[in-house]
C-alpha cells in the first residue's frame, strides 16, 4: 500500500523536515515505511510506501506525542528560550543543560537534544542552538501547544495539501514560504501571512526532533552542523529517488556532496556523486534576516 503527496514541492525548505517527521511518526507502527521522489523533473512527486492508509497515517500523526515544555524543571519560570534560562542565576549553562538531560523523560530529552548541542559552546559557555529554528523568535516557545486538529483534518491535508488557516505568527518556524514575510514584502496573498497548517506544524516539529544538531569543523573553526546544515547560513537538501526510511534519510541529508560549494570546475563531478547516491537534484535555501534573532527561508534554488 502507498500514497503520493502530490502537493509537496521539492524546492520547499520544509519538505525534507516534514518528510523526516512523517517517517519518524510512522516508524513505530510501520517500521518498513519509506519515501522517495518519482517522476523526474517533468512530474516529480513524493511517494510514500507504507502498510497504512492515509487515514491511518493521519491517526498515527494525531497520536504522536510532542514534548511538553512545561515538564522540564527549567532554572527559570516559564522560559521562552533555552539559552537565557540555562544562563540564569550565574549558573554554569553547560552543567545545567547536562543535568536537565540526565533527569528529563525520553520525549523531553529529545527536545533538549534537538534544540542545542553541547559539542559546540556558545559565547555564554552553554550548548549552541540548532540552525533549524532560526525562524522561531524563541526556541522553547516554538514547541508550545499547537492549534487543535482532528484526524480528519490531518488526513485531508495529507491527501490535498496544507490547509492554511489564521493562526499565530511563527508556527511555521520560518520554513514555510507560503505564509512568511520577506522583509518589506509579503507573498502573493498578504492575508496568508501568519496562517498555519495543522499538518505541517506537527510534522515540522517531529522532523526537527529527529534531526538534532551536531558539532562540525569549518576550516579551523568549530561550529554547529547537522543534517541539512551546509554552513552558518544555508540549508541544503536532496531530491532522492531511492526509497528511504527515517535513518537512511538522515544519512542522505548529511552527505558531503549535498552540501559542497558548487562551481563550474566541480559541477560535473558533484553531479556524478549525487547521482551515484540515488539523488537527482539538490536544492539550497539562504535565510532572509528579519531581525537580529529571526530569519526565514525562501523557496530553495536548484544547485545540482
Amino acid at each position: 500500500m502507498s500514497f503520493d503527496l502530490a502537493w509537496m514541492r521539492d524546492d520547499a525548505p520544509y519538505m525534507p523536515i516534514v518528510t523526516q517527521g512523517l517517517l519518524t511518526v510512522l516508524a513505530p507502527v510501520d517500521p518498513t515505511a519509506t519515501a522517495c521522489w518519482q517522476g523526474g523533473d517533468s512530474a516529480s512527486m513524493l511517494h510514500v510506501t507504507t502498510s497504512l492508509t492515509v487515514e491511518e497515517a493521519a491517526q498515527v500523526t494525531h497520536e504522536a506525542a510532542l514534548p511538553d515544555v512545561t515538564a522540564v524543571p527549567w532554572p527559570t519560570k516559564n522560559p521562552q528560550a533555552l539559552g537565557p534560562s540555562l544562563s540564569a542565576h550565574d549558573g554554569n549553562p553547560l552543567v545545567t543543560y547536562r543535568e536537565l538531560l540526565a533527569t528529563a523523560a525520553p520525549v523531553e530529552r529529545r527536545l533538549l537534544r534537538a534544540l542545542a548541542t553541547d559539542q559546540v559552546l556558545d559565547a555564554r559557555g552553554g550548548p549552541s542552538r540548532t540552525r533549524l529554528l532560526r525562524g522561531a523568535k524563541a526556541d522553547l516557545s516554538a514547541f508550545g501547544p499547537l492549534r487543535r486538529a482532528s484526524v480528519s483534518d490531518l488526513a485531508d491535508e495529507l491527501r490535498d495539501g496544507p490547509d492554511f488557516r489564521p493562526g499565530k505568527s511563527g508556527v511555521g518556524l520560518g520554513l514555510v514560504p507560503e505564509v512568511q514575510t520577506f522583509g518589506g514584502t509579503t507573498g502573493r496573498d498578504a492575508s496568508m501571512v501568519g496562517a498555519e497548517s495543522a499538518l505541517l506544524s506537527r510534522l515540522l516539529r517531529h522532523g526537527i526532533l529527529a534531526l538534532p544538531p551536531t558539532g562540525c569543523l569549518r576550516g579551523r573553526h568549530r561550529d554547529v552542523g547537522g543534517p541539512l546544515i551546509s554552513d552558518a547560513r544555508d540549508l541544503s537538501w536532496p531530491r532522492w529517488t531511492v526509497p528511504c526510511g527515517p535513518r537512511a534519510l538522515r544519512v542522505l541529508f548529511g552527505l558531503a556532496c549535498v552540501h559542497v560549494d558548487i562551481d563550474v570546475d566541480n559541477r560535473q563531478d558533484i553531479a556524478r556523486l549525487v547521482s551515484a547516491s540515488g539523488i537527482d537534484a539538490v536544492f539550497r535555501a539562504t535565510p532572509q534576516q528579519l531581525s537580529t534573532t529571526v530569519a526565514v527561508f525562501r523557496w530553495g534554488r536548484r544547485v545540482v
